[in-house]
Parts: structure tokens; C-alpha cells; sequence
């Protein structure tokens, strides 16, 4: 389900995935939690199977302070289990920018006790896949294989957390893939990178890309005390689909080390203008202000505002019948305006992200700013989609376990898919249209460009 992804095959080791806030683009909402957002794919069988209930989740805070989450998987004979690390692009300081890309692009090197060909190797011979992705808050760790291999591939996933080294020469072998990777990112994740700088200047507003020129910079030991302060058991939660809770406690006992580690860095909404000129004729802007975070009920009120303002066409090569897709058809050209809800465990964004020819930048940015009204209608429709969305989320194994480890090491907790839907329709118009207007009133708005910004007006002239 990562809507941009850098793939290496290492027969059997998937390494350097990483995860990039493009999520709208691809029709997937920009939200911290795969609950929040659509999943473009979707598991087929002869019979629909039903998302787990959420009485189907266990979930425990182990003595190491370990939260341990268990639930069964969407597909039969099939176990996955995800480690995730309070060890995101927020920790960073500018001493070590752009760790958690490297990190997170290590995945699979050697360790104390293993060799990265051995890890490749024996994965490949179980069956079973490694990957890891990172992004702001956390970097998530995952290991896919059937139930009867499962066991003896946790050995490797357990040395690949615990006992990173960092080789010197294994980091400069490694150089390459991450300029290739950083050399494919889209405008529009470059987009969302910008928008987090404006609006947070630092914490969740530091890049979740690492620096060209600060690549060879970060070696081993910058690596080594990123990875001492993060990884530590108090920040850990590891989930397993198709395990049972005992078998993912005993996991999760010999993650990470004691201790509490650094705080996250504040992140208070400051607002503020930041540009990117590109030899583009197309130009990507957003306009943001601050909404609700992970920790606040209000974020299922938003991520109805998102759906009902506008998200793009349901139907494929449609035309949308939303707000701001009437917007879009208005303003002449080549031109996409989506809403945009960005949902972080103590911040979150909301905003409109407008695509359209350099030219015309102004005239669909105006366009879409003075179509920011919802009905009791879009309303409605919003909280139908966010409901299907939410559910078709539980029937992949990806999304469920991906939403299940950033809901336990963020918030401490899980709840199911079906166990939302409730909250969601709880969601009242009134509410929803106070929270676009909090979005068009706000005196203090972040923007944010792509392109051939040249023609794109500055916040005070809007």
C-alpha cells in the first residue's frame, strides 16, 4: 500500500523502503494513519472475509514498557510482524539530519552478530521478507512470512533492530541507492516536505529526506548515538498479524534497550512561505493551517472536511462532484485541487493543494480558496467515504498492520477499523463546516510551492 516506494530486491530482503507524504496524489489521503486514508489496493477472494472486530485485538504494555499488540490476519496463512520506532525525521537535530533515511535505508546491513548476506540469504531460504519505512515520527520495521516460518525469521528482524553497527565501508557501498532514491522523489512529495518546514520549522518540520551534501557527513558514530537515544524499549511496539499475543510479547521482550531517551522536539504551528523554483511548466501549491493531531477526537472531524470539501474523482477518469473539483473544472487547463489532511500524533495540517499550469497558478488558487464551503450533503458524502475507506483499510494486511503499529507506538493503544465507523458518523455537519471555516479565517496560514513559482501569489496577497 506505500504509494512511493523505493524497491531493492536483495533475494528475499526488500531494503530501503520508504514512505513519502505524496499520499493524496495517488487518491490516498495525507494522514498519519492508514485509517484516515484510502487504500488503493485491495485483497480478492472467492468469499469477502470481514475485518476483525475490535475485541480481535489484543494488546498489552510489556515490563520493558514494550507495547505488544496481536490480531488475526485478513489472509489465511499468512503472518506479518511490524517493529515500530519512535525514531522518525522529528528526532533529528542538525547535527544529525537525515539519519532516520539512512537508518531506515540500512535496513538489512550487517549487524553485531549476523552478516547482511547471511540475513538476505537465510530470509530467502524461510520464505520471508524484510522491509522498512520511515517518515516523520516513526520508522516501521516489517517482516512478512507464512505462520510456520514466521518463528525463525524474528531471529534476523530481532539483530536488525538491536544490534545495528553501521559498517563504514557497508555505508559507502549504500551511497548510490540513496542518491537514486533521492534523485526519483515527485514534486509533490518535495511539495508536502515544504508545507512541514513552513508551517513547523523544526520537529516535525525538519525534511524526511536526507541532504545530498549530508549524506557522507553522518557515519557510523552519529549513526550509533541517533540509534542509542531512539531505540530503547519505552519507544518500541511491535504487532504481529496472524500471532498470538503471547508469541508477539515473548518477541517484543528483547526489543530495544532501557531507558527514556531524548523528548520529542516541540513542534508548535508557526505559519510561514517557502518556494521551490524547478524547470517545470506545471507548479504544485499548498495552503495549510494547523488541525487537529492524532491524540484529539476532532481528527475524525477533519478527515470528514477532507472527503467533503474534495479528495478527487471515486470513479476512475471522472470528474469529481465535490467542491473543489467544480473548482478545478473552472479554472481553464490542466488543473487538480484536492484537499489535503495531514494527521501527526500531537499536530496535524489541513489544507488545498492546487496543480495546474504556471500560468494559471493564481487563477486555481483563487478559485479553489473561494470554493471552501460545504453542505449538509457533502457532509454526508464525505462521512460515506471516510466510512469505506476506514473498512476496505482493514482488508488489507498491509494497511491494518501498518495502522495498528503507529496507533500503539504513538498513542498507546489500537482500535480496529470497524470499531471507527461509530466516531465517524458521530461527526455533525455544524462541526465539520466550523472546522473549514477555523481553515479559511486563519490569520496565520503556511504555504507552500513546487515548480515555476513565479507566478504563484504570496500568502498576503490572497
Amino acid at each position: 500500500e506505500r504509494p512511493f516506494s523505493s524497491f531493492i530486491h536483495r533475494s528475499g530482503l526488500i531494503a530501503g523502503t520508504f514512505c513519502c507524504e505524496i499520499l493524496f496524489f495517488v487518491h490516498e489521503m495525507a494522514t498519519k494513519s492508514p485509517l484516515l486514508r484510502t487504500i488503493a489496493k485491495r485483497g480478492f477472494a472467492a468469499q469477502a472475509q470481514s475485518a476483525p472486530s475490535s475485541q480481535d485485538i489484543q494488546l498489552k504494555t510489556l515490563s520493558n514498557r514494550v507495547v505488544a499488540a496481536a490480531v488475526e490476519s485478513p489472509v489465511k496463512g499468512l503472518a506479518k510482524v511490524a517493529v515500530a520506532v519512535r525514531a522518525g525525521s522529528r528526532y533529528e537535530t542538525a547535527d544529525n539530519a537525515g539519519a532516520s533515511h539512512i537508518i531506515r535505508s540500512s535496513c538489512g546491513l550487517s549487524t553485531e552478530s549476523v552478516t547482511g548476506f547471511a540475513i538476505m540469504r537465510n530470509l530467502q531460504k524461510l520464505g520471508s521478507t524484510l522491509s522498512a519505512t520511515s517518515d516523520r515520527e516513526t520508522i516501521v520495521y516489517t517482516l512478512e512470512s507464512t505462520v510456520d516460518q514466521i518463528q525463525p525469521s524474528l531471529k534476523f528482524l530481532s539483530a536488525v533492530i538491536n544490534e545495528q553497527v553501521f559498517k563504514p565501508w557497508e555505508l559507502a557501498d549504500n551511497i548510490p541507492r540513496i542518491k537514486y532514491e533521492l534523485g526519483g522523489i515527485p514534486p509533490q512529495a518535495v511539495l508536502f516536505d515544504l508545507i512541514h518546514q513552513a508551517a513547523y520549522r523544526n520537529g516535525l518540520g525538519n525534511s524526511i529526506f536526507v541532504k545530498d551534501y549530508n549524506i557522507k557527513k553522518l557515519g557510523s558514530e552519529t549513526l550509533q548515538h541517533f540509534v542509542a537515544s531512539r531505540f530503547l524499549s519505552s519507544k518500541i511496539a511491535v504487532v504481529g498479524l496472524g500471532l498470538d499475543i503471547t508469541d508477539v510479547s515473548h518477541f517484543g521482550q528483547c526489543l530495544g534497550k532501557d531507558g527514556n531517551g531524548s523528548a520529542a522536539i516541540a513542534s508548535p504551528y508557526r505559519g510561514g512561505d517557502v518556494r521551490k523554483d524547478t524547470p517545470s511548466n506545471i507548479t504544485h501549491t499548498m495552503i495549510a493551517s494547523e488541525a487537529s493531531g492524532l491524540n484529539k477526537k476532532d481528527v475524525f472531524t477533519w478527515a470528514v472536511l477532507r472527503n467533503a470539501l474534495g479528495s478527487g474523482s471515486s470513479v476512475k477518469w471522472g470528474a469529481g462532484v465535490d467542491p473543489l473539483s467544480k473548482a478545478a473544472a473552472k479554472s481553464g487547463g490542466p488543473t487538480q485541487i484536492s484537499a489535503v489532511n495531514i494527521a501527526h500524533s500531537d499536530s496535524g495540517l489541513f489544507g488545498i493543494l492546487v496543480s495546474s499550469e504556471s500560468d494559471n497558478a493564481k487563477t486555481a488558487i483563487v478559485n479553489a480558496l473561494k470554493a471552501a464551503d460545504v453542505t449538509d450533503a457533502d457532509v454526508k458524502r464525505g462521512k460515506a467515504q471516510l466510512k469505506a475507506q476506514v473498512l476496505y483499510a482493514g482488508e488489507s494486511a498491509d494497511g491494518l498492520l501498518s495502522d495498528i503499529a503507529n496507533q500503539a507506538v504513538l498513542l498507546g493503544a489500537a482500535r480496529s477499523p470497524a470499531s471507527l465507523v461509530a466516531d465517524i458518523e458521530a461527526v455533525s455537519t455544524s462541526s465539520v463546516q466550523q472546522a473549514l471555516r477555523s481553515f479559511v479565517d486563519s490569520k496565520n496560514k503556511s504555504l507552500a510551492s513546487v515548480g515555476s513559482v513565479n507566478k504563484v501569489p504570496y500568502l498576503d496577497e490572497l
